[in-house]
């Protein structure tokens, strides 16, 4: 399926069998020019083996919302902080990937969700002080 597939997505959890689930074997046998979307955890893909991908053409481009050792860089403010996360920084500069930061669920729908789920829970609280 890889040899054939102009876009290749990932949606799948980080565990043991799918750590680095794209590596060097898996990207040899991408089509020319592919580009990857990784939604689901950075470390299903081997960024090593990315990065010089994207560098040499074999990948054209990618759209990344997770970040392999992304731990401490979303929503934490790390004005005052150096970046030395070398995959981010290597990743931001190039003009063929697209980062966000971790907002793959960042939908109207969830969104509402959160709220709803938020409030009942709130409101759920607040009546378990009153009665008890």
């Amino acid at each position: 399926m890889l040899h054939n597939s102009d876009i290749v997505t990932l949606h799948l959890p980080l565990g043991a069998d799918t750590h680095h689930i794209i590596g060097r074997e898996q990207i040899k046998k991408m089509k020319q020019g592919a580009f990857i979307v990784n939604t689901g955890r950075g470390a299903l893909i081997d960024t090593d083996t990315l990065i010089k991908a994207l560098e040499n053409g074999k990948l054209g481009g990618a759209a990344l919302d997770v970040l392999e050792g992304e731990e401490g860089l979303f929503y934490f403010d790390c004005t005052d902080k150096p970046m030395d996360n070398q995959f981010l920084l290597k990743l931001q500069g190039m003009p063929n990937v697209i980062i966000t930061p971790h907002t793959a669920y960042y939908t109207e729908g969830a969104l509402y969700d959160t709220v709803l789920k938020t409030i009942r829970n709130c409101l759920n609280f607040e009546r378990s002080l009153n009665h008890g």
